[in-house]
């Protein structure tokens, strides 16, 4: 049994959120949402808890590692709480919305996982996620990037690094290969860690075409700016049409999104493997100078609403509030605190009930409180002026 001394504790890697933090974290998320609004994106609402089949529609491993999972007294059927909820908008699209024209649907709220995300992350963040659900152009892509960067703005994070892969290119090279299934894994992890070492030992052992052997061996070289694109078009150049046109997507998408934002970092990375049992092209991650992990994640992931009937395009991201929060240089603004007294005073409370209307935050002492304004966490007070009450500082 847990000492009662230790019943304050909260299980690690949930965090709860504290004044004024919790304030600063709802306005971030309502201008967010506000943001994700103007672009049409509509706000759904969904449920922590759902039975585990539907949950698990996204193929991540790690996704599913993650999942708490409980038993309904209802049906006997397994549950599990939401640790992500990418999978939940995907069967609102496919199977409760099922529009033909193009979705669009974004979402701020908290996920509960087993694990936390990285050293950094909590195991109970609250995501803010905008997807794009039947469009297969890269001006789908465009248009969720775009949603990226502006939240990243509105929270102020400043200079933030824009990375960009395409799931592909590496998912191609390894199917040309036709590797056992177990070498293709370990290959698969050595491309992943960009473990030079690794990659040359496990390609020799294969007698693999030379450009092949050459087009794997080089992958995890092939990053930095936009023109490492015209590198990997010489070394790619024998690769299969859809190793082509994704490198042409990058670079369409690189392109219009440098005139879309001249002053943005980007940065690509053609062996970029995060999420490559689930995403199916584009992929992009957001990072800051000083925080070691991704602070915003997203791609294309077409295909997913399979499970539920309907396989539509889809692309989106997603990030953690509480870590944007964390790294934000803007300044929110305290607003006013009012002191009232405890003075049975119509007029009192005619101006009370009229800062309130107003949007003003007005606290009123109890009958024989002796606390002062300020221990109450006031910087103004209603002072008596004649017949009326006025707003004083403190």
């Amino acid at each position: 049994m847990t000492p009662k001394a230790n019943c304050w504790q909260l299980p690690d890697g949930v965090d709860e959120v504290l004044p004024p933090r919790a304030l600063q974290l709802e306005t971030l998320s309502r201008e967010i949402l506000d943001l994700f609004a103007s672009f049409g994106y509509d706000l759904i609402k969904t449920p922590l808890i759902e039975f585990i089949e539907s949950l698990h529609i996204v193929p991540s491993p790690e996704l599913q590692l993650s999942t708490f999972t409980l038993v309904d007294q209802l049906s006997g059927r397994s549950m599990g709480v939401r640790s992500d909820i990418t999978s939940q908008v995907a069967r609102i699209d496919a199977h409760v919305l099922q529009n033909d024209h193009p979705t669009r649907l974004c979402y701020a709220d908290t996920v509960l996982r087993t694990l936390p995300n990285g050293q950094l992350g909590s195991r109970s963040p609250r995501l803010a996620g905008a997807e794009l659900y039947g469009y297969t152009g890269v001006e789908g892509d465009l248009e969720i990037i775009t949603l990226l960067l502006h939240t990243l703005q509105i929270a102020g994070i400043e200079q933030p690094l824009l990375a960009l892969g395409h799931s592909t290119i590496c998912r191609e090279l390894l199917q040309a290969a036709q590797l056992p299934a177990a070498t293709a894994a370990e290959l698969f992890e050595a491309l992943q860690n960009k473990a030079t070492t690794d990659i040359n030992r496990l390609l020799q052992q294969y007698a693999l075409p030379a450009d092949l052997t050459e087009c794997l061996r080089l992958l995890p070289t092939l990053h930095g700016n936009i023109s490492v694109l015209t590198t990997a078009r010489s070394l790619l150049n024998n690769s299969s049409n859809a190793v082509l046109a994704a490198l042409d997507q990058l670079e369409q998408l690189a392109t219009a999104i440098c005139q879309r934002f001249p002053q943005q970092k980007i940065y690509l990375d053609l062996c970029e493997l995060r999420g490559y049992d689930y995403h199916s092209g584009v992929i992009f991650s957001a990072y800051v100078e000083g925080h070691g992990e991704a602070i915003a994640n997203g791609g294309r992931y077409d295909g997913i609403g399979a499970s539920f009937g309907r396989a539509r395009a889809a692309t989106g991201f997603d990030t953690d509030l509480m870590t944007l929060l964390r790294l934000s240089k803007r300044p929110f603004a305290t607003p006013d605190l009012i002191y009232a007294p405890a003075t049975a005073d119509a007029g009192l409370s005619r101006t009370i009930d009229e800062l309130r209307s107003q949007g003003g935050r007005v606290v009123q002492a109890f009958p024989g409180q002796q606390d002062q304004p300020a221990t109450l966490g006031c910087n103004k007070q209603l002072v008596q002026d004649g017949n009326e009450w006025k707003v004083a500082v403190v």
